[in-house]
Parts: structure tokens; sequence; C-alpha cells
């Protein structure tokens, strides 16, 4: 029974029903002034970029053609990185009516700049692009000139100019109309959803072939064939396998040919300094050891680095960290069946397409401040899995490892349990976290097209973050967290989540509304969901919006769906899971009348999400029953 609100407390609900009222009368915008200019990029939200292509952009000096548009019911300036994102974004079903019609869209414009395509398809120009409307423009599509992202489409003013530089870069004009009928592939999130099938085919490709590795020939056993590990991995030839019998080995190793060092029962201690087993070629396989005394260097010294990559001081300091196993520039390594102590990472893995961990248990630090990485992964995808991280940084740390696999994992009191960073196109499928400081899944800098299923995140900080875009999120559970999920991802499609008794469910964190969040379930959460900034978030895709525990106290509805809808962040839906004076507040006069008029024009009101089609039970059955049970169980031990 919820409990029931004082007369005060139902009237000062009422109280801000009403102002929310009159606060969404004034929100209208004035569509009637004059035709506006186009803006400084730092006064606008951008759209469409990856972190990491930015800065390969400006690392490089390549020039990136963009737009920006101005909507009739939406406050700010939304500016496209890419010509291709801006006709995605404007011709895409439903944008009219989330944002309102565009009141001008300007696109860059490179007459009378000195514009090239190098050597390498990279567009360049010595002065920054103008601005041109882009109905009045003349485009170049299908030539040589790139950027970061792919191919670019470029934009003229001039005819003159634009077929100047089709001359030297190819391609052929079009007119704005044109391009509006052109179709770019952009990997939208429901394409993400069906590449999770194959991505994980692929990575069990990935798996058969490093575990290749595991059956060669034995040619040497350290002991009887020779003195130390160190000395056997020198004598053994390529493509065979060296025995280290049980025992310890006070040493290091270094690995550089194919081979496989194989020790069940075997432990190699490396004497507190340094890495352990450090790895150089193609094809290696380590197995089967406990691996203990690893140094305590979990920092390298970014200005001993010759790299001049954009990224080369986070290479450095975290590629240098001192780990049970390291690899660099070794496509195909296998590392399995480790159990690892270690005061910084266990296994770093820099430039080593191809690479397979699993079956690994790494005990970091108890206090994650003191320690780092379970593995950490480079410049390249890998596949880490069935494995166990307790402690330290973070189990699983990405870095521009685009296409990496990190499946049924499990995570115990880590800051992060995966991390990725500029890391797109990966799957995070069906691990287990329990315990995390900040996160279980967090994903930042803006990538594209990653998959996060199936996992399960309880008693943690927060639960699922992500950032980027065109990302698929569903089928995780969520459970005693602070914020179960944000939608901080633009794009992107979250279905069949379970958010169960947390202190926020979702935090619609994006300024441009363009997700699809539809049949998860909130139940139980202290807010179901609160919202940023913004216009309206509609939280309805195809008829179907999501179950929220509280909403099934709204009468009238028949079938899969509830009659009226349910406002989240609404002042007074938002307590109908908690209090039943919350459910006879709802039906006042002055409440109805803020209801009919909440969702009925895009851009109304800011902060709000509204369902228009609440469902009346809940989407994923199943896993909410057992859900029920165990909180059950847990309340009568």
């Amino acid at each position: 029974m919820r409990p029931a609100l004082t007369t005060v407390q139902v009237f000062a609900l009422l109280a801000v029903a009403l102002s929310t009222l009159v606060f969404a009368a004034s929100f209208a915008v004035d569509t009637t002034s004059a035709r506006p200019e186009p803006v400084a990029i730092d006064n606008t939200v951008q759209r469409g970029v990856t972190a990491a292509d930015e800065q390969i952009a400006r690392n490089r000096s390549i020039s990136v053609p963009r737009a920006q548009v101005f909507y009739s019911q939406y406050r700010y300036v939304v500016s496209y990185v890419g010509i291709g994102q801006a006709v995605t974004a404007l011709t895409e079903p439903g944008h009219e009516q989330q944002f309102g019609y565009p009141l001008a869209v300007y696109v860059s414009d490179y007459s009378d700049r000195p514009v090239r395509c190098g050597d390498d398809g990279s567009l360049r120009t010595a002065t920054p692009p103008d601005w041109v409307e882009a109905n009045q423009a003349h485009y170049v599509v299908d030539g040589s000139a790139r950027v970061p992202s792919g191919p670019a489409v470029v934009p003229f003013a001039d005819r003159d100019d634009a077929a100047a530089f089709t001359e030297t870069c190819g391609g052929r004009i079009i007119d704005w109309e044109t391009l509006k009928t052109y179709s770019f592939d952009l990997k939208q999130a429901a394409a993400v959803r069906e590449q999770v099938g194959p991505r994980r085919s692929d990575a069990d490709a990935t798996v058969q072939a490093a575990r290749q590795h595991r059956n060669r020939p034995v040619s040497v056993e350290v002991g009887t064939d020779a003195p130390t590990v160190q000395a056997a991995v020198d004598a053994a030839p390529p493509n065979t396998t060296v025995v280290v019998p049980a025992g310890t080995y006070n040493e290091q190793v270094m690995i550089d040919k194919p081979l496989t060092l194989s020790g069940p029962g075997a432990t190699l201690d490396g004497g507190g300094n340094g890495t352990v087993v450090t790895v150089t070629a193609d094809r290696v396989g380590v197995t089967g050891f406990e691996i203990t005394g690893i140094g305590n260097t979990t920092v390298g010294d970014p200005t001993q680095s010759n790299d001049s990559a954009w990224d080369a001081t986070v290479t450095t300091a975290y590629g240098n960290s001192d780990a049970a196993v390291t690899g660099w520039n070794a496509s195909g390594l296998y590392v399995a069946n480790l159990s690892v102590e270690t005061p910084a990472s266990g296994v770093v893995l820099r430039r080593t397409p191809g690479a397979v961990v699993e079956n690994v248990t790494v005990n970091g630090t108890a206090d994650w401040q003191d320690g780092f990485m379970g593995v950490i992964g480079m410049h390249g995808p890998i596949v880490v899995q069935d494995s166990v991280f307790n402690g330290g940084r973070d189990g699983v740390y990405l870095h521009r490892a685009d296409g990496t696999a990190v499946r049924n994992n499990t995570f115990r009191d880590n800051r992060f349990g995966v991390h990725l960073m500029y890391t797109s196109r990966s799957l995070v499928a069906d691990n287990v976290a329990r315990g995390q400081e900040y996160a279980g899944v967090v994903v930042m800098t803006n990538p594209v097209a990653n998959a996060i299923v199936g996992n399960d995140v309880r008693h943690s900080g927060s639960g699922v973050m992500l950032a980027g875009s065109r990302s698929y999120i569903a089928h995780n559970v969520v459970v005693d967290t602070t914020q179960a999920m944000s939608t901080n991802a633009d794009r992107s499609l979250y279905e069949h989540n379970v958010l169960y008794g947390n202190d926020i469910g979702v935090r619609a964190s994006t300024v441009v509304p363009s997700n699809i969040v539809t049949e998860n379930d909130f139940i139980a959460n202290d807010r179901h969901a609160i919202s940023g900034p913004g216009p309206l978030r509609v939280y309805t895709h195809d008829g179907r919006g999501n179950y929220w525990s509280g909403a099934y106290d709204l009468t009238g509805g028949t079938g899969p769906v509830l009659a009226q809808s349910y406002s989240p962040t609404d002042s007074v839906d938002r307590r109908l899971h908690q209090t039943d004076a919350a459910v006879v507040l709802r039906a006042a006069p002055s409440v109805r009348g803020l209801r009919a008029l909440r969702g009925t024009t895009p851009g109304f009101r800011r902060g709000s999400i509204v369902d228009r089609a609440p469902l009346a039970d809940p989407a994923n059955p199943e896993t909410v029953r057992r859900l029920r049970n165990e909180t059950s169980m847990e309340g009568a031990a």
C-alpha cells in the first residue's frame, strides 16, 4: 500500500503541475523573425562525428564539410559534421514532427578556396570554408575526396568552382534536391541490432583461429631440455610448444617467434620488476600459468615516445603498464587459463588484431585507485571472454579497438567493468558486473555502432552509460544502482532492458532527442526517469511504449497498451508507483488539461519524457518475474 499524501502535499503537487503548464505556454518559438544567419560552430549542438575522427581530422589538417540547421521548434542550432549526416537527419521519418520544419539550412562553401584532395584523398583547404544556403549549393559526390569517416560530399556556391574540383578529384555535380534522394550508409541502430549475431559469429571464428595455438607439437621441456623458461623459448623451433612443468620459475620471458608457452601448474614470478611475459611475434600462445611478481608501474613516460599520433600520450601512458602478459604488434595472440595477481595490469595488447583472452582470472588491487586494468586493448580488435576480473581500475579498457568483442566475463569491485574509448562497432555482451564504483559498462568519446546487449549490472554506481551514436542497447538488466542507464548516445535504439530498483531508471541526457526507447521495463525505481534540457522526448515506437510500474493505475486501457499516456518526468505521474494520492490528483481537471497539451507540439516543453502507449504488462516477463522472486527472497532473509 502506498503512503497517502497530506492535503498540503497534494496542493503542492497541483501547484507544480499548473506552473509547468504556464512555462509550457511560454516556450513557443518565434518563427516569424528574419531568416537566421549562420553561427559559429562552437555555438551549435554538434552531431555526426566521433571523437577519434575529430582528432584525426585536426591532427592531419583535414577539412570536413558541415551543415547547420535552424529548426522552427527547437531552440538550439544543430550542426552536422558531414553533409551525409545532415541529409540523413532531415529526411528520416518523424524528424520534422520532433523538431519542427527547418527554418534555414546552411552548408560549407568551398568556392574561392584553394581546396584539394591530397595523395590519400583527404580534403584540405588553406582557409576555412564559408557558408551557403543548402538549396543554392552545388555538390560534388562520388569523387576521391575523403574525410576520416569516409567519402566526402563537397559543396560549392559557384558551379564553375565545383566543376574545377571534379577535374582533379573526380566525381559529379548534383543539386540539393537530388542529394536528398541519396541513401547514405550510416549504419543505423536497427542495422546494428541485425549485426549482433554476425558479430558473435566473427568472435567465434577469431577464438577458433587463436585456439589452434594450443595443439602444437612439443619441442622443448624446461628442466629436461633447457635450464630456464627463456632458454627453452630461445631453443624451440617456430610453431612448436614449450612445456613448463609444475613449479615456480623466477624469471621474465620474451617471446619473439610463433610458439606456444604452456605451463599448467607452473608459476612465473617476475620478481616485482616489470612485465613477466612479453610477446612481439604473431601466432603466440601463453596458457596455463599462475603469474605473480608483476611490477607496479602503471603509467609510462609519454616524453620517451617517438610516436607522433594524436593519441600517443594515451598509448604510451596506458600501453606501457606492467602486466602479466604484454603483446606488441603481434596478431593472433592467444592468452588462456591464467591466474594473475597484479598491482598494475593483467594483459596489455597493443596492435594485436585477432588476439584472444579467455578463461583468465585477474586479481587486481582492493582499492581501484591503486591498480590499473585487467585487460588493455589498443589499436586493434580483440576478443575477451569467459574471464574474471576482481578489483583494479577497469576490468577491460579499450582504446581505438574497433570491432572488439567482450563477452561472458565477470567483473567485481572495479571502477568500470568495461570501458570503451574511441572504440566503435564493438560487442559488449552477456557480462556480469557487481560492485562497480562508477559503472558496469561505460562508452566515451562519441563512437558509433556499438552493441551493448545482455549484460547484468548490480549494486554499482551506475549501470550502462553510453556516448556516441547509432548504437544498440538491449536485454540488459540493471539493479540497485544510483543511475541504471543514460541516453547520452544519440540515434540509438534502447529496447528490452529491465531497470529494477534503482535510484534513477534512465537519464535522458542528449540535447538532441533522437533515440528510440521502447519495450523496456522500469520497475520499483525511486525515479523511473529524469530528463535534461531539450525538447519533448517521446518514448514510444511503432505504437509500443515501455512498462512503468505504477502506470497500471491509468484506467480505461484494454489490450497490450494503456489508453492514457504516461510521463515519468511529470510531477504527478512520477509518483504513481509511490502514493495513492497521485492517482487521485492525476484526475484533477487542471492536470487533465496539462496532459492534453503535452506532446501535441514538437519541442513544446523542456526536460520532459512522455510515453504515448505505455505497456499494460512487462515487455520482459520472465526476467521481471525472476527479479521479483529474488527481491522477495532477499526481503525474507
